[in-house]
C-alpha cells in the first residue's frame, strides 16, 4: 500500500485523531506503517512468550525463596493477597463481623508477616459475601493459600477471555492465541493482579460474564453477573447509568435480583454489625481518596481524582476544580451517545460496553492499575467493530489505533515509577486517549452528534 492510500485509510477510520497538520499525519502514517513491519504476529507472541517466561521464573524463585512471607525480591509473597487472607482467617476464629475491625486486623497481619513495615495497613474492604472463598484458602498455609488464589485467577481470567472471544464474529479466528498472550501478559494482570495477590480476575471474568449474556438474549443472567460486581463497587460507578440510558431494564431487574440476593447472604455470614462494617469501611476509604493526604499510595491509581491529586499535591481546591470539570465536560457526551445508541444493533452494543469499561477506569474516585486489566475487555470489542466495519477496500485498524494499543500495552510497565518522580500518571492519560478515541468512533460509527442539539 503506497503512502497516499495509507493516509486516505487513516483518514477514514479516525477523523478525529488525524486531521490537522499536514506534518501530524506524516508523524502517525509513519509510526503506524513502522508498528505494522515491526510487530507482526510471530514477533509479537515470541514477545508474550518471554515476557510470561520471565515472570514464571521470578515466581517460582519467590516461593523457593519465602522466609516468613518475604521473598529474596524483598516484597512479601503475594503482596495484597495478606489482607484477604488475615480477613479469612478473622472469619474462621472469630466473629464474623469482626472482618472490618482494623485493630485486629493489623495485630494478625504482623503475626503473619513480623517483618513488615511499622506503617504497613493492608484492611479488607470489599463486600462481606466476598469473604466466602478466603474462608477456604484461610484454613491452608499462606503459600498454597496464595498459589491456589493464583490459579483461580488465571482460571477466570482465561474464562472470561474465551467468553468474550466466542462472540466476536469480526476478528479473525485464527488470531486467538496472539490475543490470548497479549491478555495474560499484560502487566495489570501479569504483575499486579497475579504477583500483587489482587482480586481484578474476578471482575474481568464477572463483566465477560454480563456481555456474553446480553449477547445471548439473557439481560437478566446479565444483570445477575453484573450484580457479582458489587464485592467492589467503584467498578459499577458508570455501569449503572449505562443500564438506564441504554433502556436495559431488563440488565436492571436482574441486577437488582442478584444484588438483594447478595445483600441476604453479607447478613446472613457477618449479620447486620458486619454489614455496617463494611459501610463504614467503604465511606472511610472514599473520604480518605478524596481527602489532600490521603495515604493512599497515589502512583498505582489511575483514575481521574488520583491523577490530580498526584499532579497537583497539597492544593484540594485546584484538584476538585479540576477533576470536577473532566466531569461535567466528558459526562455529557458519554451520556448522550449512550441514550441516542440503537441498543439492538450489535455494533452499538459493543461500542456502549467498551466506552463503558474505559471511562470506568479513569471517571472514578479510586481505581488500583490492577483492575485496568479491564480495558482488555474494552480493546476486543472495539478491535471487533472496526473488522466488522471493514471491508476488503480498506484496513479494519487505523495506525492511530494501533498505536494506542501499543502505548495500552507498554506505558504501564515504566507509568509507575515514573509518577513516583514526575508526579504524572501517563496511564491515566493513555486510557483517556483510549476512551476519547472510542468516543469519536461510537459518534461516527452511529451518525450520533455528541454535541446536544
Amino acid at each position: 500500500m503506497s503512502p497516499v492510500q495509507k493516509i486516505r485509510v487513516s483518514r477514514k477510520l479516525a477523523p478525529g485523531l488525524t486531521k490537522g497538520p499536514n506534518y501530524l499525519n506524516k508523524l502517525v502514517i509513519r509510526i503506524g506503517s513502522l508498528i505494522e513491519r515491526r510487530l507482526n504476529r510471530p514477533y509479537i507472541q515470541f514477545i508474550c512468550f518471554l515476557v510470561l517466561s520471565i515472570y514464571l521464573v521470578v515466581l517460582a524463585v519467590s516461593f523457593a525463596t519465602n522466609v516468613r512471607g518475604r521473598t529474596i525480591f524483598g516484597p512479601y509473597l503475594g503482596a495484597d493477597f495478606g489482607a484477604f487472607y488475615i480477613a479469612g482467617r478473622i472469619f474462621n476464629t472469630h466473629p464474623a463481623d469482626r472482618i472490618y475491625d482494623a485493630g485486629l486486623h493489623d495485630r494478625l497481619y504482623r503475626e503473619q508477616f513480623p517483618d513488615a513495615p511499622p506503617d504497613s495497613h493492608l484492611p479488607y474492604v470489599n463486600a462481606p459475601f466476598f469473604i466466602l472463598p478466603f474462608t477456604v484458602l484461610a484454613r491452608l498455609r499462606y503459600s498454597w493459600a496464595y498459589f491456589l488464589w493464583l490459579a483461580l485467577s488465571v482460571v477466570l481470567y482465561v474464562a472470561g477471555f474465551f467468553l468474550i472471544w466466542r462472540t466476536l464474529d469480526g476478528i479473525p479466528r485464527d488470531a486467538w492465541l496472539m490475543g490470548l498472550l497479549l491478555a495474560v501478559s499484560f502487566m495489570p494482570f501479569l504483575v499486579e493482579c497475579l504477583a500483587g495477590g489482587q482480586t481484578s480476575a474476578v471482575g474481568f471474568f464477572c463483566l465477560a460474564l454480563a456481555i456474553v449474556g446480553e449477547r445471548r438474549g439473557h439481560p437478566i443472567l446479565s444483570g445477575i453477573a453484573l450484580s457479582l460486581c458489587t464485592y467492589k463497587p467503584t467498578l459499577l460507578v458508570l455501569m449503572l447509568p449505562m443500564l438506564v440510558l441504554t433502556r436495559r431494564y431488563l440488565t436492571v431487574l436482574g441486577f437488582i435480583a442478584g444484588g438483594g440476593l447478595l445483600t441476604l447472604i453479607s447478613l446472613l455470614i457477618v449479620g447486620w454489625q458486619g454489614c455496617l462494617g463494611y459501610i463504614n469501611k467503604l465511606l472511610y476509604f472514599t473520604q480518605t481518596s478524596t481527602s489532600a493526604a490521603s495515604g493512599l499510595r497515589s502512583w498505582k491509581y489511575v483514575d481521574i481524582n488520583s491523577f490530580f491529586r498526584l499532579l497537583v499535591g497539597d492544593y484540594p481546591y485546584l484538584r476538585w476544580t479540576l477533576t470536577g470539570a473532566v466531569f461535567v465536560i466528558l459526562l455529557p457526551v458519554i451520556f448522550r451517545l449512550w441514550w441516542k445508541a440503537d441498543r439492538k444493533q450489535p455494533n452499538n452494543q459493543r461500542l456502549v460496553w467498551a466506552t463503558t469499561l474505559t471511562w470506568t477506569l479513569v471517571l472514578n474516585l479510586y481505581l488500583g492499575i490492577y483492575d485496568t486489566t479491564l480495558a482488555v475487555l474494552s480493546v476486543l470489542l472495539m478491535t471487533d467493530v472496526f473488522y466488522r466495519q471493514g471491508d476488503s477496500d480498506r484496513l479494519p485498524l487505523s495506525p492511530a489505533y494501533k498505536l494506542i494499543l501499543l502505548s495500552l500495552y507498554l506505558v504501564p510497565w515504566i507509568t509507575q515509577p515514573i509518577a513516583r518522580l514526575s508526579g504524572v500518571q501517563l496511564y491515566t492519560l493513555v486510557l483517556a486517549f483510549l476512551g476519547s478515541y472510542q468516543l469519536i468512533q461510537f459518534s461516527r460509527l452511529t451518525g450520533i452528534s455528541p454535541k446536544a442539539g
